[in-house]
């Protein structure tokens, strides 16, 4: 089951948004997400959030709308995102694409590649889709496609990840060690329109950008 997740943060280009969402079972928005609804001609199937995020107006539309609302207590342990990923999880996802996760507030960005993560150890494959950066994590195989001349930088997002084998990279990075405080695998370049990196220890984030 392919889930869409719309949460508030930058929504980027729609264009390239279009292009890249595949077809999917099930769209939840959280919460301030729903400002991006219209712009991506998408509806809906669970709204959920504490709400402080979105005008009553607009949360009204959506209620006449026959969407299921869900709502949460805004003194909560959760973000917004992380009760749509949860639930994406409750209803069987097997790939999550998160859209708007990315924004100026790099507190939530972060937060939201977390997600990623928890979304991970589920056993769900998951990205977060923006035309400027597009990100992906794994601890075993990690397979990003793009375009060749691409830039990809893979980043450790445990402590000391380990490389096996690489394909794809203009720059291999078989047999080699990322450690959380040296940076080596920014701005690898893709060779190929896929790159993929077999790792034999820890956690690994694949960032392809667009800039």
């Amino acid at each position: 089951m392919k889930v869409v997740i719309i949460s508030g943060g930058d929504l980027g280009d729609v264009d390239y948004i279009e292009e890249h969402l595949p077809e999917w079972d099930l769209i939840i928005c959280a919460d301030g997400g729903a400002r991006h609804l219209e712009k991506l001609n998408l509806r809906p199937n669970i709204l959920v959030g504490d709400f402080d995020s979105i005008s009553p107006t607009l949360l009204q539309k959506y209620k006449e709308m026959d969407i299921t609302v869900e709502p949460y207590p805004r003194e909560k342990d959760w973000t917004d995102t992380q009760i749509a990923v949860d639930l994406a999880i409750d209803k069987g996802a097997d790939w999550v694409y998160i859209i708007g996760g990315l924004g100026s507030r790099w507190d939530h960005s972060y937060a939201n590649i977390m997600l990623l993560y928890r979304l991970a150890k589920k056993g769900v494959r998951a990205k977060i889709l923006h035309i400027n950066n597009t990100i992906e994590i794994a601890n075993d195989i990690l397979e990003i496609r793009g375009q060749v001349g691409q830039t990809l930088s893979l980043l450790p997002f445990s402590q000391d990840v380990i490389v096996e084998s690489s394909q794809g990279l203009a720059y291999p990075l078989d047999n080699l060690t990322l450690a959380l405080d040296f940076p080596l695998g920014i701005s690898n370049i893709l060779k190929k329109e896929k790159a993929i990196v077999k790792i034999s220890q820890g956690w690994l984030l694949g960032v392809l950008t667009n800039e």
